[in-house]
């Protein structure tokens, strides 16, 4: 399974290298430009699963993969929990995505007790909202209708805490 999946980054992480080096502006004489950090990190990615896909192969630890087990496994639950995630944030906004992928999430890792699921997953959000929206001023994505309503009331909250108001 290692083996597979140290295969399947590096074809990733290679598609990427090729794509951040399109998709970014022509950088001038003087400056490194958009894409050469997010290159680094792809190259030294790329490195590093070749050093686990050679260790493996050294190892021998080639297992018989069951692609029906691999389905059932919260491995690929959780997989498809970051895939709601990502498709629903567009339209439920960052808050209340993120904070029903935590409960999912914890309820998926085995937790059972449902409030403390509930408050972990609040503060974990609220945690997360504060640190990118107030803290480092990354815009998170809003949502549509209620969504974007809340979000922009909780924007104008920070703003007015940043501002001392």
């Amino acid at each position: 399974m290692d083996i597979l999946f140290s295969i399947g980054l590096i074809i990733f992480s290679i598609y990427c290298f090729f794509l951040v080096g399109i998709q970014s502006p022509t950088p001038t004489p003087t400056e490194l430009g958009a894409a050469f950090w997010p290159r680094i990190i792809l190259i030294l990615m790329i490195i590093l699963l070749f050093s686990n896909l050679i260790t493996n192969l050294k190892q021998k630890k080639i297992e018989k993969i069951n692609i029906f087990d691999f389905f059932k496994s919260k491995l690929f639950i959780g997989m498809l929990l970051i895939v709601f995630m990502t498709i629903s944030m567009s339209y439920i906004g960052f808050i209340t995505s993120c904070f029903i992928f935590l409960i999912a999430y914890g309820a998926l890792l085995g937790e059972k007790n449902i409030i403390k699921l509930i408050i972990f997953s609040f503060i974990i959000t609220a945690i997360l909202y504060i640190v990118f929206q107030g803290l480092l001023d990354i815009r998170l994505e809003r949502g549509i209708g209620i969504f974007r309503n809340i979000a922009l009331s909780l924007e104008t909250i920070i703003l007015k805490i940043k501002r001392g108001i």
